[in-house]
């Protein structure tokens, strides 16, 4: 009884209702999926032998959505560190690759991953417990927003990070 007193402290503040079964939060649970789909998505594109700045992004991205996953869903009670270090590690890398890659002919992509980022900050705000725009019991939930919204931003932060193609010269004729 003392795992499941642990684990119903996790999620309170995220608006949706915690529920019994399975998943203790389901449109949380299913919509943390969305960063192990863009962290595929990810290292799919990572080039063989280059990229491993991006392809650490791509590994960072499955382990945030695995941890939100186990966060959200079953909320064992070392969900919160499986949810809050992979984080944490995303935006090291995020930070690292911004750093490396910060150059021109990237910074439109940084740009659109910053602006995603922002729209996903204003649907995290929107999707607190305390938050007028809160409805428990909805398959709306702006939280649920906040994972598609971070997770595309930081595919797009990965694919900034991506090296350029390396490509011969063309000769005309």
């Amino acid at each position: 009884m003392q795992g499941l007193t642990t684990a119903a402290g996790f999620g309170h503040s995220d608006c949706e209702r915690i529920v019994a079964g399975a998943l203790a939060q389901p449109v949380l649970a299913v919509t943390s999926l969305a960063y192990v789909m863009v962290g595929l998505a990810v290292l799919c594109c990572t080039r063989r032998g280059r990229g491993l700045l991006t392809g650490t992004a791509g590994a960072a991205l499955v382990a945030v959505g695995f941890g939100s996953f186990i966060y959200h869903g079953p909320q064992p009670p070392w969900a919160g560190q499986v949810h809050d270090w992979p984080i944490v590690a995303l935006g090291a890398v995020c930070v690292a690759g911004l750093i490396r890659t910060g150059r021109a002919s990237r910074r439109s992509t940084w740009i659109a991953a910053a602006g995603v980022f922002a729209l996903g900050l204003a649907a995290y705000a929107a999707g607190r417990s305390g938050s007028p725009l809160c409805r428990p019991d909805s398959l709306w939930q702006y939280h649920g927003a906040w994972h598609v919204l971070s997770g595309a931003a930081a595919g797009l932060a990965a694919w900034a990070m991506l090296p350029t193609r390396q490509y011969p010269a063309r000769q005309w004729r």
